[in-house]
């Protein structure tokens, strides 16, 4: 899934992307540096981390097991039909309230935070992780998430700077650059919009 995004936080976030310093040492510092009309603005771990509010520690990767299996007895439980796709279904047939939280933070973690296509299977580690709701709790989701999601940041600046390059050499070409946002860029578009308060003001 990718996050909606309006026309005015689009036009924001894209005014971000094209005014990114990039050098080396702010890609080792895993950090993002901007400069718009003189000023040098950073966003990285701290700010991601203290916008969310999200735990930060050391953690497991989730989308990985030794087998890239989704064997388990919640899954059975939660799924026993492979052909029950719908969430809305899924809760009419529980049960169980324990069995109703361990779906909202299964769809919370893969769809809300994550983007995860729906066509993209659910590894055993996400299961086991969702059947204990102590584990949950104590996992460092900001540290998690802002390692996932500043990798895809990187990577949808590179294609930005790389397309708008192509334009200035090729200024006749009709070439249209599109892109999306994914996963948990939510805090980022925060940010911009707490650096640039008046951005809260426009139509």
């Amino acid at each position: 899934m990718y996050e909606y995004m309006s026309p005015m936080v689009t036009s924001y976030l894209h005014l971000m992307v094209l005014h990114e310093v990039r050098s080396q040492d702010v890609f080792e510092m895993r950090r993002f540096l901007f400069k718009i009309q003189g000023m040098q603005l950073n966003f990285g771990e701290t700010e991601y981390i203290l916008i969310s509010g999200l735990r930060v520690g050391p953690y497991m990767y989730l989308l990985h097991d030794e087998r890239g299996r989704s064997n388990s007895n919640l899954c059975a439980r939660l799924f026993p039909d492979i052909r029950c796709t719908f969430v809305t279904q899924r809760f009419r047939r529980l049960h169980y309230d324990e069995d109703v939280v361990m779906l909202i933070q299964l769809v919370f973690m893969l769809k809300g935070l994550h983007g995860r296509d729906i066509k993209t299977g659910i590894h055993a580690a996400i299961y086991k992780l969702v059947g204990n709701i102590d584990e949950w709790n104590m996992f460092a989701w900001g540290t998690y998430f802002w390692t996932y999601t500043s990798g895809l940041m990187r990577g949808m600046f590179e294609k930005i700077e790389n397309f708008r390059i192509f334009k200035q050499v090729n200024p006749e070409s009709k070439k249209v650059h599109k892109y999306t946002v994914p996963d948990f860029m939510l805090p980022f578009k925060i940010w911009i919009f707490e650096t640039f308060p008046e951005a809260l003001h426009l139509p």
